[in-house]
């Protein structure tokens, strides 16, 4: 007699196994079959697409018109935000300084600034000038750089302020960015090249939209302060500048764990009352008013939540250099 008769339900067991090993096995190649020419489909699609997203379109009239009806609508949207900008920003634009008004504007801001600090609390360093050490002892170039510090250092205190009003508990450093025209040496003028003969000319350089002033700082403070510090630079209905918190980093002032002879705690008294000493009471006599409670001993040490944080800042202030009207690049 053959195996198979012996063993009937092994033998049964392994054929169906084997039949669904072989069926598995077909419905996974079908399925490796079926992706790979899915996939193959969808490259071909989206090569297609990348192509015409690429091609130059012809110069019909019909494509002039669309492409001169999105310029249109783009240079309307942008000339629409640049007027809202410009508007907003109208608040904060400083008037006309000249160099020793503004010297003597920035040692006033200096004391008010040092007043409103011990006011909140807030330690400053031991040399505080807003970031403007530089003037206290010499004036702007001109009358017209004077306005543009003036500006500047409004914006600087501002920032000091916020910093005050959030609970910021020592600035440990302040510095800003220098002005175009504060450096020494003046821009050369570069002069355009004439173009090569039969070489295309190259097109004008983007108009630059947009002027950053970064204003740095090193902070300690805690965890509350800082949430609320990051919300008052970001809403409008707390500061007339544009500002973003270009970086931001955090560590904790203290590196390492609380110490042991820290976390040790006063064990409750085990002084044994002797009961001899103990006068009895009158078993007639009334009840004593109870006494105010007492509070219960320290037996816990917050550890997480009490810890101060060490902030750097780079903090940019946006200026939009004037508006742009919804004409512009319409042809």
């Amino acid at each position: 007699m053959s195996w198979i008769q012996q063993n009937k339900l092994p033998a049964a067991i392994l054929g169906v196994s084997a039949a669904g090993a072989a069926g598995l096995g077909f419905m996974l190649f079908s399925a490796y079959s079926s992706y790979n020419t899915t996939l193959d489909q969808f490259d071909a699609v989206n090569n297609s697409l990348a192509g015409l997203k690429s091609a130059v379109l012809p110069p019909s009239p019909e494509n002039l018109a669309i492409k001169q009806g999105l310029v249109k609508e783009f240079a309307d949207v942008a000339g629409k935000l640049s007027l809202v900008l410009n508007t907003m920003q109208a608040e904060s634009l400083p008037k006309p300084t000249t160099d020793t008004e503004f010297q003597a504007k920035l040692k006033a801001k200096i004391a008010e600034s040092r007043k409103m600090a011990a006011e909140r609390g807030m330690v400053l360093p031991a040399v505080y000038n807003l970031a403007f050490d530089r003037y206290t002892g010499e004036l702007p170039k001109s009358n017209e750089i004077a306005t543009q510090l003036s500006g500047y250092l409004d914006a600087v205190d501002s920032i000091v302020g916020a910093f005050a009003k959030a609970g910021v508990r020592q600035v440990d450093s302040l510095e800003r960015s220098e002005l175009a025209s504060e450096k020494s040496e003046p821009a050369k003028p570069t002069t355009p090249q004439r173009p090569m003969p039969g070489r295309p000319v190259a097109p004008a350089a983007a108009p630059q939209l947009t002027e950053r002033r970064q204003v740095t700082a090193l902070l300690t403070l805690d965890q509350a302060a800082l949430q609320q510090l990051m919300s008052n630079l970001a809403s409008p209905s707390e500061t007339t500048y544009f500002t973003v918190v270009r970086l931001l980093r955090i560590e904790n002032e203290r590196q390492d764990g609380p110490l042991r002879s820290e976390m040790n705690l006063p064990g409750p008294s085990t002084d044994a009352v002797d009961p001899a000493l103990v006068p009895a009471g009158d078993p007639n006599a009334p009840a004593a008013p109870a006494g105010p409670v007492a509070a219960a001993p320290v037996d816990a040490v917050a550890v997480l939540g009490n810890e101060r944080l060490r902030v750097y800042m780079e903090i940019d202030l946006v200026y939009f250099l004037g508006a742009q009207t919804a004409s512009t690049g319409t042809r």
